[in-house]
């Protein structure tokens, strides 16, 4: 693989890419949060409501070496309810986890303010990994009753679901220090929101896709004067394919440049 940013350019190892990603101490009050997607050219995040189909193997295998780093994987229910998601890493992975003072395995969270998820997904039976639901009050107890045999459930906010709540309880409660955010678009859009974005890992896929496929955010417009500027960390370039990784507007720490 050929790094083109930092200068000079070089080739790269395909394994040591992001093999050690040098992420800062988190926050006392939330976890470091980021957000891995790849995208078409033309920006669609999802073909036939799947990510998968858009990046290729080395993509994958790239993603892989991210969610090494993390304490946790979190991604959306609409994720979890239009494909079948497994948030572990290779068993290669492991020992060094733990030399670094991770678990085996990351920590596997789904995201749905209502609770409503289809149980019988493999990732609510795998034997591989831990599991949590983060949810709201408003979710309603015969749910909440059915997933706790399945997973821990973590209940964010009072009146109504509050994200920045529940990150605060995954930092606090569940020592998690490093979250990496799989999407999708809604949740994406909802931590864009609540200004718990910290860098993003940005895959572009060197197809177009046209139609009206979602984007890598779906949610309001922010105002001017929220939208966060992005810094530049690395480019990398494998068979057309760009790897892109960006600080986000004033992260808590700004590790130096790879």
């Amino acid at each position: 693989m050929q790094r083109l940013y930092p200068l000079p350019s070089t080739e790269v190892p395909l394994d040591q890419v992001y093999r050690d990603l040098g992420w800062p101490e988190p926050p006392p009050d939330r976890p470091f949060v980021a957000l891995n997607m790849v995208t078409t050219v033309d920006g669609a995040a999802a073909l036939d409501h799947q990510a998968q189909p858009i990046g290729s193997a080395t993509d994958h295998r790239l993603m892989r070496c991210i969610r090494a780093n993390a304490d946790a994987v979190m991604i959306g229910a609409g994720t979890l309810r239009a494909e079948s998601v497994d948030p572990s890493v290779p068993a290669a992975f492991e020992v060094e986890r733990v030399q670094r003072g991770l678990q085996p395995q990351p920590l596997a969270i789904v995201v749905s303010a209502s609770a409503e998820l289809p149980l019988q997904r493999s990732f609510f039976h795998s034997p591989r990994f831990q599991r949590v639901v983060l949810t709201g009050p408003e979710a309603p107890e015969d749910r909440l009753r059915r997933l706790r045999p399945l997973a821990q459930v973590v209940v964010a906010g009072t009146g109504a679901f509050d994200l920045a709540a529940g990150l605060r309880r995954l930092r606090q409660q569940l020592g998690v220090r490093w979250l990496l955010a799989e999407g999708g678009p809604t949740l994406n859009a909802a931590l864009l929101a609540a200004e718990l974005l910290d860098e993003l890992f940005w895959t572009v896929a060197p197809r177009l896709a046209g139609g009206q496929a979602p984007t890598m955010v779906a949610g309001p417009l922010l105002p001017a004067e929220r939208q966060p500027r992005l810094i530049l960390r690395s480019v990398h370039l494998q068979d057309s394919e760009l790897y892109l990784r960006y600080q986000v507007g004033s992260a808590h720490h700004a590790p130096p440049a790879e």
